[in-house]
């Protein structure tokens, strides 16, 4: 039998990652441990190990990093204290493989030790770009420190095999998110009411709006811009929380005080967790913000979706984006066609399983990994 582990530091790569992991653990050949770190252990995060906790996951270990408030920037030393902590984790682990998720400083950081440890690295949704964020080059080195690399896309394949100089152990499986669609249990807008504490009104809008790691103002701009011109219309609207990314303090501040303005349109949930997140694409009318599910996921249920700012720049869209700058004109306009269009292509019409007949990215995978074991 031999060791693999999953590191993790976010809600969004867990969600993405969740089917691998319950399938890894489920594996009577493998041994499986999930390494937990970054802000699942935050509560203003929403406290998402508690996610973790609630699926059954059994063989984890919590590892907690320290902060230093005098550091300028809290992400260099952050990335330092996780690859004490994963260091010392895998050193008593010893597994064969570690794998990790995209582009993060904790996912990174991880990749270093496990490659340091002469362990080899496993990444998933490499060969992305996302040429406003300072992860765009983290995603790159963790390919170049990786021996088995599985995209979300063709063209991503492509660049992986750029970056590395070879094809050896690249595989293309599609987004992970695939396997959450092809086992989705879906909501009525009643039953997501009575699990959220949302209130759907007769245009609903969920926004995520994650720190612009490259831009100088972290792209408050943007946001600020978007809400002003969203004061003017007729519609409820969720936020979701931003990644722990310098400026991310201050986004939620902003989150906060519109929703002390007028709490029965503003609506704030740190984290829906995976299953409530998908529901909610189908259920509401637009997906708004700078996160890479309106450009992954969103399309892929055939949603509206705005994206603004330079954060997502250069990555693969799965499906039609509507894509702006942090100007306040810009962002009106788009908005104005938003909610002058009357023509919304329901998810019904839209059969996962039809489309992805090729089957669950997870269990590739894992078929892939076993014949290496």
């Amino acid at each position: 039998m031999q060791k693999i582990a999953v590191f993790t530091g976010t809600r969004a790569e867990y969600g993405l990652m969740k089917t691998l992991i319950k399938k890894l653990e489920s594996d009577i050949d493998i041994d499986f441990n999930l390494l937990i770190s970054g802000t699942h252990l935050e509560e203003k995060f929403g406290n998402t190990k508690d996610e973790i906790h609630f699926d059954g996951i059994k063989n984890t270990q919590f590892l907690k990093i320290k902060k230093d408030l005098t550091y300028k920037n809290p992400m260099s030393y952050q990335t330092g204290e996780t690859i004490k902590l994963i260091s010392q984790a895998l050193e008593s682990l010893n597994p064969k493989f570690l794998i990790v998720l995209g582009d993060r400083y904790e996912s990174f950081a991880a990749a270093v030790a496990a490659h340091l440890s002469g362990i080899k690295v496993v990444h998933l949704h490499g060969g992305e770009k996302s040429l406003g964020s300072i992860d765009n080059k983290l995603r790159n080195a963790i390919s170049q420190l990786s021996t088995y690399h599985f995209t979300s896309a063709e063209i991503h394949k492509i660049n992986v095999e750029n970056i590395i100089g070879s094809s050896k152990h690249v595989y293309n499986v599609g987004p992970l998110v695939l396997d959450g669609l092809l086992n989705l249990k879906k909501f009525s807008k009643k039953e997501f009411e009575m699990k959220t504490n949302f209130v759907f009104a007769k245009k609903n809008l969920l926004v995520t709006f994650h720190p612009e790691t490259l831009a100088s103002d972290s792209g408050i701009s943007g946001l600020k811009n978007l809400l002003n011109i969203l004061n003017n219309y007729d519609c409820n609207i969720l936020f979701t929380a931003p990644n722990a990314d310098k400026g991310s303090d201050l986004i939620i501040d902003i989150i906060n005080k519109n929703i002390e303005k007028n709490k029965q349109k503003y609506f704030y949930i740190p984290s829906l967790g995976q299953e409530l997140f998908l529901n909610a694409l189908i259920l509401f009318d637009c997906i708004l913000g700078n996160s890479s599910s309106g450009i992954i996921e969103a399309p892929l249920f055939k949603k509206q979706v705005l994206n603004i700012g330079d954060r997502q720049k250069g990555r693969y869209r799965f499906g039609s984006v509507i894509d702006v700058g942090n100007d306040y004109d810009e962002i009106c306009e788009a908005v104005k066609n938003i909610f002058d269009s009357s023509v919304y292509k329901k998810e019904e019409q839209f059969n996962f399983s039809k489309k992805f007949k090729y089957g669950s990215p997870s269990t590739t995978i894992i078929d892939i990994l076993k014949t290496s074991l």
